[in-house]
């Protein structure tokens, strides 16, 4: 296996936590697959910036809703030895803890990937945004 397969792996190892930690709501797990310097960038808010604003906003949006997320990559590149960037599109289903109707989304995003001393790779800036038309809009 070659050098960029093996770090595309390692690379699918960090998505899948990120995946796995959003659809169980486990906000710890959520922010620990972002670097400590990691910027968030959810649509229709600000920007979340280090770890601990990500991991308060992330603690609010699941105390919220229950999500069911899928990410689909479309390409992961790695850029030298220490970074690599993914563009792709999601499907997700929030549905609100509260009560009420459960709200469906498909979008685009893109995560810019940073390798961590131990050699694992941590979302170092991560930003998605929906695909949906906006009301009033064509489609």
């Amino acid at each position: 296996m070659s050098v960029e397969a093996t770090e595309a792996q390692a690379i699918d190892m960090t998505r899948e936590a990120h995946v796995a930690a959003v659809n169980s709501g486990d906000v710890d797990a959520w922010a620990a697959a972002f670097a400590n310097d990691g910027v968030q960038m959810p649509p229709n808010a600000p920007a979340n910036v280090g770890r601990d604003n990500i991991q308060a906003w992330s603690g609010e949006f699941l105390g919220a809703f229950r999500a069911e997320l899928s990410l689909a990559p479309d390409e992961v590149q790695i850029a030298g030895a220490d970074w690599a960037f993914e563009r792709g599109t999601y499907e997700i289903t929030l549905t609100p803890k509260a009560g009420g109707e459960s709200i469906q989304d498909a979008g685009k995003y893109i995560t810019v990937y940073q390798r961590r001393p131990d050699g694992s790779w941590a979302m170092a800036r991560d930003i998605w945004n929906s695909s949906n038309p906006l009301p009033g809009m064509p489609e």
